[in-house]
């Protein structure tokens, strides 16, 4: 290749700059969608977090002896605190840090809104190798207790809530009870060690107790009656030339004491650490299917931009055969066409990034497997994003110099004069066509499918519970804990906003509910004096007497609350069907005693006896047969939060306004909460699955629409290909709508053949989409015939006009143009 292959091929670009234009719109969306893919599987799976040598930073986990024994349970990072002074000690490490992460109370300027604030030990930064862009980070007189409280805000919290002010060193926030000196700002693109949370705020661990409602230190205050540091890690920095197991080995070592006994430890590099467990298996299977969409995608817009670039080629048939008698050689031919694709290819990259960003940032409101927000990420444009586009242009100009350069290397003088003298060029040519546009419907109709089978599992998630108008029924957490109201003050706080609200217009029903925890699978009921395991979980809600109606639940069987339900009277209870099915085992729950196997320490036990069941109502798409246990509120202890929960008379846009209203008035000094339907929750519940739906829709119609243009070009190559011998039909009485069948037929075979192709596609692809789908299988019948037959009809749509013409066509002036 050469310096002239290059200005020449730079000409035949302008010379043509509308099929010039389409193949760079069409390969800029397609390596765009790429781009975008490889960024977001690179920032959740391959490099989430920007630290350097987080390969040598370890997250501690243990697990009991008994459980290591069994190789029952995996290791865990939770309650793993109480250990952190023995790991310190222990100097297996270079360094050791810990910090956790929570939500509090923030007031800047106006009404208190939650942050996610993450306490820290002093060195905790240091251990990163993290270095801040202002101010100082933290020193051990920070993380004292009675030390005056300071803190270091985020990148991202100080460019959203103070438009990221340059003074903004030495200035004040309220955390919680306490006001709070800002001493520093962290670097750009550093969102925490957790991708499914982002901290705002950084806090020294001790200044727990300043900013806490109870005034209590967690960190350092034992006997508190509850585990409040369960969310705490270890963070451990590998010593030079220590490999991870002799870590683990010298961490075995560890004298008794101190929480120690008893413990298997291991270790778990940051970056694995940043996705939970649980989500790591299902992220995989996502990537692996997002990355395929966006294969596939790109190799419909190479499809399209080679269809494009073998038109522009075939074309040149003179100049070709001119060349060739000339002397020029067949390669050179052939490098010519392939410079062209390369230029057209290297544009085509440089406009995918900024496509790539779009794409990125137009799916900031959806969630990842393991509730991981779009927004949060903040996925970083850096080098390996500028060579995995230059890596997609590569691969583009391959591909389309296999579609379009081999016609330079069988270009044929002969050929050429035979063409000039109207005979129909070779049938591989037509045949290459034919080929493209099969693919390409193929491709289009797995991406469509797809997307159609997403959608498909969102509606079965929002039909979990027909008969009940879930879309009406609105409900928000409400939390008093800031204002140090007593439990007295809470109990008039809620009892006065349920008047006020139940005297609303727009609001038919309100109920103030109380969340009292519940049981877990690793826990067990009594049931009439026999202890059995939970098959799910089992929350338990305090609930007053104006519950059901508002949730628009009849009693199947038994009786309502009544006022008679209070504190001192005999325990009552209502349970959903699934969990009196589970207690009575099949038969009737009413009259039977629930008590919990775990008592709290020095209290009697728990024991309910159920006197209602009330029909399930589905909340969590993963508890479709709900074990749900309701007590009446007032036989419940006291609580600072209230769930709050209203059913629209009307709009329910304008029943939440009023309660919001309520709430702003009520409570000046906080932020209201925000209300969400049954449907709402559901539907957020479906991330992934809206993901999907929007992801594969999308790039499905990018496809489509190209595999349309793909069509439509086809139609018109062989209308005009086929015009000496539309002629001689004519001439011979053929009729116009049978020349147009003709071309109608040819597409529609092409279409079918396409679809069958896809349909195989489909087959082999579906374990990748399987167990994204909800109550839907990959083969749906409705969704693959609405995909099919929308195909069908819009391939034959865009082919009417070729065909038109084809029907058109005039023998007497085919000769004359001869």
């Amino acid at each position: 290749m050469s310096l002239d292959d290059v200005r020449h091929a730079f000409r035949r670009i302008a010379k043509q700059p509308g099929a010039s234009i389409g193949s760079i719109v069409t390969l800029a969306g397609a390596i765009g969608a790429g781009v975008a893919a490889w960024s977001l599987i690179s920032g959740v799976l391959l490099h989430p977090l920007p630290i350097t040598d987080a390969e040598h930073i370890m997250v501690v986990g243990a697990r009991s002896v008994a459980d290591a024994a069994g190789r029952s349970a995996p290791l865990t990072n939770s309650h793993i605190y109480p250990l952190f002074p023995a790991v310190r000690a222990s100097g297996v490490f270079r360094e050791v840090a810990a910090g956790g992460g929570s939500s509090l109370l923030v007031t800047i300027s106006g009404p208190a809104t939650r942050r996610r604030v993450f306490f820290a030990t002093a060195n905790f930064f240091d251990l990163l190798g993290v270095r801040l862009q202002s101010g100082r980070g933290f020193v051990d007189g920070d993380d004292q207790r009675g030390a005056p409280p300071v803190a270091i805000l985020s990148d991202r919290f100080w460019r959203t809530a103070f438009d990221a002010r340059p003074d903004i060193i030495g200035q004040t926030l309220r955390i919680g009870r306490a006001t709070v000196s800002i001493v520093g700002v962290g670097p750009a693109g550093f969102r925490g060690l957790d991708l499914s949370e982002a901290p705002e705020i950084y806090l020294p661990f001790h200044v727990v107790a300043d900013v806490s409602s109870g005034g209590t230190n967690w960190f350092a205050d034992t006997n508190t009656g509850m585990s409040p540091t369960a969310w705490v890690r270890i963070y451990g920095r590998l010593k030079p030339g220590v490999s991870a197991d002799e870590t683990v080995a010298g961490l075995a070592l560890l004298p008794p004491g101190r929480g120690v006994d008893g413990r298997v430890f291991g270790l778990t590099d940051v970056n694995t650490a940043s996705l939970s467990e649980a989500a790591r298996p299902k992220m995989k299977e996502f990537a692996r299917l997002l990355g395929v969409t966006a294969g596939l995608l790109l190799l419909t817009g190479c499809l399209t931009a080679g269809m494009l670039l073998l038109l522009r080629t075939e074309a040149r048939r003179d100049e070709f055969a001119m060349c060739l008698a000339m002397g020029a050689s067949r390669a050179r031919l052939a490098a010519g066409v392939v410079v062209e694709g390369a230029m057209l290819a290297a544009v085509g990259a440089a406009v995918s990034l900024p496509v790539s960003w779009w794409l990125l940032a137009s799916l900031r409101t959806f969630q990842l497997p393991g509730d991981i927000s779009m927004d949060l990420l903040e996925i970083p444009v850096d080098t390996r994003t500028l060579v995995v586009a230059l890596a997609a242009a590569m691969l583009a100009t391959f591909a389309m110099a296999l579609v379009a350069g081999v016609f330079g290397l069988s270009a044929d003088v002969a050929q050429a004069l035979r063409a000039r003298a109207g005979a129909t060029p070779r049938l591989g040519r037509r045949r290459t066509r034919a080929v493209l546009v099969v693919a390409e419907i193929a491709i289009a109709m797995v991406l469509l499918s797809g997307s159609g089978l997403f959608v498909r599992s969102l509606a079965a998630a929002l039909s979990l519970n027909p008969g009940y108008e879930t879309s009406r029924i609105a409900s928000a957490t409400v939390s008093l804990a800031a204002a140090d109201y007593t439990p007295e003050r809470v109990d008039v706080f809620f009892d006065d906003l349920r008047e006020r609200l139940s005297h609303n217009g727009d609001i038919r029903a309100v109920s103030v509910v109380k969340d009292q925890g519940g049981m877990s699978t690793s826990g067990k009921l009594v049931i009439d004096g026999e202890a059995r395991a939970v098959p799910s979980f089992v929350p338990f809600t305090g609930i007053d007497e104006a519950y059901f109606p508002a949730m628009g639940l009849s009693m199947t069987r038994g009786r309502n609350f009544s006022r008679a339900d209070v504190t001192g009277a005999a325990p009552v209870a209502i349970v959903s069907e699934s969990l009196g099915r589970w207690v009575a085992k099949g038969g009737d729950p009413i009259g039977h005693h629930i008590r919990n196997f775990f008592s709290r320490k020095g209290a009697p036990p728990d024991e309910f006896e159920i006197i209602g069941v009330v029909p399930d109502v589905v909340v969590s798409v993963r508890a479709l047969q709900p074990l749900a246990l309701y007590q009446p509120s007032a036989q419940t202890g006291a609580s600072q939060s209230r769930t709050l929960l209203i059913r629209a008379a009307g709009s329910t846009s304008a029943a939440v306004r009023e309660a919001t209203r309520a709430l702003r008035e009520a409570v000046p000094s906080q932020v209201p909460p925000t209300f969400t339907t049954i449907d709402e929750r559901l539907s957020q519940q479906m991330g992934p699955q809206r993901f999907g739906a929007t992801v594969l829709g999308a790039l499905g119609g990018i496809a489509a629409v190209l595999t349309l243009f793909g069509v439509y070009v086809l139609a018109e190559s062989m209308t005009a290909l086929r015009r000496r011998e539309m002629g001689v039909r004519a001439a011979l009485g053929a009729t116009r709508p049978q020349l147009s069948r003709l071309i109608l037929a040819e597409t529609a075979r092409l279409v079918v053949l396409g679809v069958m192709t896809g349909a195989v596609l489909a087959w082999f692809g579906a374990g990748l989409i399987r167990s994204f789908l909800f109550r839907v299988e990959p083969f749906d019948v409705a969704t693959i015939g609405t995909t099919v037959s929308g195909v069908l009809l819009l391939a034959l749509a865009v082919s009417l006009r070729p065909a038109f013409r084809a029907g058109r066509v005039d023998l007497a002036r085919v000769l004359r143009e001869e």
